[in-house]
């Protein structure tokens, strides 16, 4: 299978740099006349998206693209429908106001088409809403989404997991430019805390299990956070903002174009007190995107570091045990991550494209507690070679093969002789995709991929652990039937003697429905229901007549549900969305048990930190220089595990509750904007995490600088 990949590179290296780019100039506007600022423009062939740019505040754009027959401009914004138009038209587009958020390119295919023609179930925060919102971590914006259940502990900084329609929060592929940046088989999950809004234009969420596009850790949904790209106009963004808890934020974001490459360079710093002793957080990150067109072909390369330290002061809040000893002074946690992505396009003709990408990701961390250091390394690199072919104008088809490795280290990762090692693993999977339009209004679609993971052998630890000779697991993933496979974790491999664990799997299903009422009005609902195999789960106790091995794949569970929502845009200057999420999750019994679930868990229980009913709402107001949303997001009472030694020492509810805030956007001439945001407007003490109390009323206030050249 290696050897498609030196004939793709050849077939890419004879390809003809010629049918020289056109630049392309035009305005987006709205019924009235007024600029669309923040619209999303693509030159788009049979193939999928040529070029792309962004509107500017004035409503103008311009980008490079060839002309060809085939190739047309996509214009997407939030709150107006999407238009498909001729390059001639582009001078000047108007655009109809109309309830909707698209994209002109979007992950949950590996085939590009809008989110609106998706057959799964895809939402996009826009540029427009990431730039206005003022939340200084993406995490925040994400919280509006039907199906996403976050739990961060406390303040900014604090450890945030996300549950996305009832799946664990390990079981989400997390990407930054299409780069995964979760730990080895998914590790413990991802941490949400640490992306600045500020490095982001947008964000991608597919909702429902995704192997047969992306792979072995899709298994609940994929989040793509996609950074901001270079313009062809230069430009400089400053911002400062200061508010409770001693919080400030500084950032410099500058982009162009230098010698005919596109240039964007972002930076930021984030500084909390926090709540209480020992709660200070501190994030600062850097990003670069390199971008290049040359004919029918195109490069891109981008780098995102990361690096944030915060205080550890425990469960502080809710202690139904009574076993809260004090504040913890000592304990701090230390992250730097980064990332690196390079991507090359070929158009060999208008009806065949070539895609390289290269990505590597490596996470460093460190702990300091009462009971010493300790570190953890995770690291991933990957390759991907994709071919997508228009075979007619209604049937586009796409397949590759991309291979993977990646390893985990870590303080408590040892052989015989306590000395740590790294836990390896590679992957090859090749994967073929097809998309069918019936009539424009009906969309087929259907995919396999096939996976071969390869784990090098394991030594001993000396006394549970037995030597692990080498292993191989292959698998097929159908997209129509939604069938899942997620690897062992490196912690799951370290601590147990059982040499053959299974993957975890997933089968998934959902339908859905959307009703337009003219551009004034649109309902959706979707139903879907999760099937989790196969949960690795340690064994012990009543639980050792079930296998002689310390762990197995035995654990099983459920989540079914109904996701709905509602867009209204009565008028230019208004714009409502809402969300409601109907959630029932289930602990089923384990393997070869009747009526059987790990301590101090039952059968029939309901899954900790995934709440039954949950939603929220937004209300975006644009009048003259004065932006401002009012939004707010609830959820209901969830089940958690006792905050301070875990489900061990008991389960208990924590109660719902609802967060509420205004936020107002004033400008005032000549690239400056004045912002102020009041977060928990109404005063609500609660625990998102249980015992971990969240942030009340508080508020920051900042100034937003543009420094364009008029184009």
């Amino acid at each position: 299978m290696l050897r498609i990949v030196p004939g793709l590179l050849a077939c890419i290296m004879i390809v003809p740099a010629g049918l020289s780019a056109s630049e392309i100039k035009g305005k987006i506007i709205d019924p009235s006349g007024a600029p669309v600022s923040g619209a999303q423009i693509a030159a788009v062939n049979r193939v999928g998206v040529v070029a792309r740019t962004t509107a500017a505040a004035n409503g103008s754009f311009q980008l490079d693209a060839p002309q060809a027959p085939d190739t047309r401009l996509v214009v997407a914004a939030p709150g107006f429908s999407t238009r498909t138009l001729p390059l001639a038209e582009a001078g000047s587009v108007q655009l109809e106001i109309a309830p909707r958020t698209d994209s002109v390119q979007v992950v949950g295919s590996t085939i590009e088409i809008p989110a609106t023609l998706q057959g799964s179930s895809v939402d996009v925060i826009p540029s427009s809403r990431v730039r206005q919102a003022n939340e200084p971590f993406a995490m925040d914006l994400l919280r509006y989404v039907p199906g996403v259940a976050f739990n961060q502990s406390g303040a900014a900084g604090g450890v945030s997991s996300l549950f996305l329609r009832g799946g664990n929060a390990n079981l989400n592929l997390v990407e930054i430019d299409g780069v995964p940046v979760i730990g080895f088989g998914g590790g413990l999950g991802f941490d949400f805390a640490h992306i600045p809004s500020e490095a982001v234009d947008h964000i991608d969420v597919i909702r429902g299990a995704q192997s047969a596009v992306y792979g072995s850790y899709a298994n609940s949904g994929v989040i793509d956070f996609v950074t901001r790209r270079p313009e062809a106009t230069a430009q400089l963004d400053l911002l400062a903002e200061g508010g409770s808890h001693n919080e400030r934020r500084f950032a410099i974001t500058g982009t162009g174009s230098v010698a005919g490459f596109g240039l964007l360079v972002s930076a930021s710093r984030y500084d909390s007190d926090g709540l209480v002793v020992n709660n200070d957080y501190r994030n600062e990150s850097v990003l670069l995107n390199l971008t290049r067109r040359f004919g029918r072909q195109s490069l891109s390369m981008h780098g995102y570091f990361d690096s944030n330290e915060v205080g550890q002061p425990g469960a502080w809040g809710s202690d139904p045990q009574r076993t809260f000893s004090g504040i913890d002074t000592v304990s701090r946690a230390k992250n730097n991550f980064s990332e690196y992505g390079a991507r090359y396009q070929a158009d060999l003709s208008p009806r065949v494209r070539q895609e390289l990408t290269g990505s590597f990701f490596l996470y460093n961390s460190g702990f300091q507690s009462t009971y010493g250091f300790s570190f953890g390394k995770d690291l991933r690199a990957q390759g991907e070679a994709r071919t997508i072919v228009s075979l007619s104008r209604r049937d586009t088809a796409s397949f590759g093969v991309t291979f993977g490795h990646e390893e985990v280290k870590n303080s408590f990762i040892t052989d015989a002789g306590f000395a740590t090692f790294p836990i390896e693993r590679n992957e090859i999977a090749v994967y073929a995709e097809n998309r069918y339009e019936v009539a424009g209004r009906l969309f087929l679609s259907g995919g396999v991929r096939a996976e071969f993971f390869r784990t090098p052998s394991i030594p001993t630890d000396g006394y549970s652990r037995p030597l692990f000779p080498e292993s191989s697991i292959s698998r097929v993933n159908p997209k129509l039937s939604a069938a899942y496979v997620a690897p062992p974790s490196g912690f799951e491999l370290a601590f147990t003697n059982n040499p053959a664990l299974k993957p975890e799997r997933t089968r998934s299903v959902d339908a859905g429905v959307e009703q337009k009422f003219g551009n004034l009005l649109t309902l959706d609902a979707t139903w879907f229901y999760n099937r989790y195999y196969d949960l690795v789960v340690t064994l012990g106790g009543s639980l050792t007549t079930l296998s002689h091995y310390k762990s197995g794949n035995l654990a099983n569970s459920q989540a079914q549900g109904a996701e709905f929502s509602a867009r209204l845009r009565p008028a230019r200057w208004l714009f409502l969305t809402g969300s409601y999420t109907l959630l029932e999750t289930r602990i089923l019994s384990l393997d070869g048990s009747v009526n059987l679930a790990p301590l101090p868990f039952s059968v029939g229980q309901q899954l900790t930190r995934r709440p039954e009913h949950s939603g929220s709402v937004v209300a975006t107001f644009t009048r003259g220089r004065l932006p401002a949303d009012f939004s707010g997001y609830f959820r209901g009472r969830t089940l958690y595990e006792e905050p301070s030694y875990g489900a061990s020492n008991g389960l208990f509810w924590n109660s719902g509750f609802a967060n509420a805030g205004v936020n107002l956007n004033y400008t005032l001439g000549r690239g400056v904007t004045a912002y102020g945001n009041l977060r928990n407007a109404l005063n609500r003490q609660y625990e998102e995490v249980f015992g971990y109390p969240s942030p009340k009323l508080n508020f920051v206030a900042g100034l937003k600088w543009t420094i364009a050249r008029v184009r």
